[in-house]
């Protein structure tokens, strides 16, 4: 299956000519943006590569990051692309290394937060193997802090990193069973740069 992704279908105009219009990059990741591969000491990472486009015209694409297959962990490859213009646009894709195959573990449902008022969060199963999405990340009241977690199995998962209300936030570790979830949001935008908060997440449904 692939995935495409848009960093930037808006068009550029210029100053010097009104007239000219300038297409930021736009990227197909063969294989899709998300991939899992259960641990293997044996074999070797192949990236499916990615294409990118400037208004249907295509690009050289230049990737970074290395995945450790032999290693349990989240990993990012990151894609960029510049146009005849000089824009450039990126695309990621993450890639876990599991434990064992997580596909049947399944932590779907409502949860309620414990650390600041009692809040609600929906976490949804968006990759069958393992990638979830949270609308409601730090549990904090109207923080509206979305964002997607990878489970790895034996109880660990990994915050992917994101932003919201209080700004851009690191991918950090954390924890899962069936009935709970918990992992640190470390902010690291102004104002609130450094700002580490453990949050721990019920599920009642």
């Amino acid at each position: 299956m692939l995935f495409i992704l848009v960093t930037g279908c808006e068009k550029w105009y210029t100053t010097e000519d009104v007239s000219h219009i300038s297409y930021i990059p736009e990227f197909i990741l063969e294989g899709g943006e998300f991939i899992s591969i259960i641990r293997n000491d044996s074999m070797e990472f192949e990236d499916p590569g990615a294409e990118a486009f400037s208004n249907g015209e295509p690009l050289h694409v230049y990737s970074a990051g290395e995945v450790d297959v032999s290693e349990v962990g989240v990993y990012t490859i990151v894609y960029a692309a510049q146009n005849s213009d000089g824009l450039i646009g990126a695309a990621e894709r993450v890639v876990a290394v599991t434990h064992h195959d997580v596909t049947n573990v399944d932590v779907e449902g409502t949860y309620i937060g414990t650390v600041w008022d009692p809040v609600q969060a929906r976490v949804k199963k968006i990759d069958e193997k393992g990638l979830y999405e949270c609308d409601e990340v730090m549990g904090f009241p109207g923080a509206e802090m979305r964002g997607r977690f990878v489970i790895l199995g034996n109880h660990e998962l990994v915050l992917l990193h994101g932003e919201g209300y209080f700004g851009t936030y690191a991918a950090s570790e954390g924890e899962y069973t069936l009935s709970t979830l918990s992992w640190t949001i470390f902010l690291t935008e102004e104002p609130y740069e450094g700002i580490d908060i453990p949050v721990i997440w019920t599920k009642i449904d």
